[in-house]
């Protein structure tokens, strides 16, 4: 049986990749291609294009990118027409998937989306074309699947892979050892975002958020977690600039965040992993003015954008979008982080929050329900 599989981002492919290795423990004798990212290759799938690399932050910036995926789309379109693969399945980055959906349910090709676009934040007219073209939605939380049968859709509860791959942060202690880190003294941990251009607009904020920090929080000390497309070289300049170590640290993303005292992240996913870990947060999040404003028109003045506050239904940790994310508020937010009282409270919304998550094994359910699906299908 073969299987295209796609996705876009740094943690699509991550996910992806433990879906491909939970449907290969399986059935070995799956045949996976798609597109996506190094983690995908790692876990067996034939990548016919990387392009985890080319993902955009918002509706202005994607513009820069759209030639590319214009082309891109076609030749997958060519692609799936001549391979005809029992089943496409995509994983969220649904600017391009849903399109791909559309175009591969006219030629009959099944079509399985793990890891729900998030309509019910974002232009929730969209769900007409998921009802038309996807067969099967695996949702990672338990109110999307009702979202999406309210509206026609099938759609199953498979749980979030999160809960595989982070635990709970048991002490400070541990990780930083692990990190070179020594235990003492308070430490902050600046995540900028996955991809560069998210770099580019929040980590001069995080930053100068890191100067307030040094100057007003006795013993401040830094780590900077890094995406797979984000460099040492990168963050250099602003030690020169600030005078401070914000010691980068490459593929260790887990481990910064359980070593942290409060961590200070872009928004995405990390903000869920890093609350999943226990450690308290700041979100901060800059865009471009046009796709913020955008972004307003089409959530319908939403109160939530952070998963960690959209999962839980309400504030458990702050959030600094746009015009509010400035280093002034983030310092104020992260020392507030720092006191006793506010720290077990945030311990207690996150193990609340957790326990929303559902139970471990969502990759595994998730490639159970794919390989029945495809059988009942045939």
């Amino acid at each position: 049986m073969k299987l295209f599989l796609v996705a876009g981002e740094a943690s699509g492919d991550l996910h992806t990749a433990g879906l491909a290795q939970a449907l290969l423990a399986r059935d070995p004798s799956l045949k996976l291609k798609g597109l996506g990212g190094a983690k995908m290759r790692e876990a067996g799938v034939e990548i016919v294009e990387d392009i985890t690399a080319q993902a955009a932050v918002g509706i202005v910036e994607v513009v820069g990118v759209l030639g590319y995926f214009w082309k891109l789309f076609g030749r997958t379109k060519k692609l799936l027409a001549e391979e005809r693969p029992d089943a496409l399945i995509l994983t969220d980055f649904p600017e391009f998937n849903l399109r791909l959906a559309d175009a591969a349910k006219k030629m009959g090709i099944r079509v399985i989306y793990f890891i729900s676009p998030q309509l019910w934040v974002w232009r929730q007219g969209r769900v007409k074309i998921v009802k038309r073209s996807v067969d099967r939605m695996l949702c990672l939380f338990g109110f999307e699947q009702e979202w999406y049968r309210e509206r026609g859709v099938d759609a199953v509860h498979v749980g979030h892979p999160i809960l595989d791959q982070i635990e709970k942060s048991a002490d400070r202690a541990t990780p930083r050892a692990s990190l070179g880190i020594a235990p003492e003294g308070p430490l902050f941990g600046l995540f900028p975002g996955s991809r560069r251009k998210e770099f580019r607009y929040n980590f001069p904020i995080l930053a100068a958020t890191a100067e307030f920090l040094a100057a007003e929080v006795p013993g401040a000390r830094f780590i900077t977690g890094l995406a797979p497309r984000i460099t040492a070289d990168m963050v250099s300049p602003f030690e020169k600039s600030t005078g401070l170590p914000l010691n980068p640290v490459a593929g260790r993303t887990v481990d910064a965040f359980r070593a942290c005292d409060v961590a200070l992240v872009a928004s995405g996913t990390a903000t869920l992993e890093c609350a999943v870990a226990g450690t308290p947060l700041v979100v901060v999040y800059d865009m471009a003015l046009t796709t913020l404003l955008l972004a307003r028109i089409f959530t319908r003045g939403r109160e939530h954008y952070s998963l960690p506050n959209i999962v839980a239904g309400r504030t458990i940790v702050p959030e600094l979008y746009g015009p509010r994310a400035k280093p002034r508020a983030a310092a104020d937010a992260a020392k507030k982080l720092l006191e006793p009282a506010e720290r077990v409270k945030v311990e207690a919304e996150f193990d609340a929050m957790r326990a929303m998550l559902g139970r471990p094994g969502a990759l595994v359910a998730a490639a159970e329900e794919i390989l029945k699906f495809l059988r009942e299908s045939k």
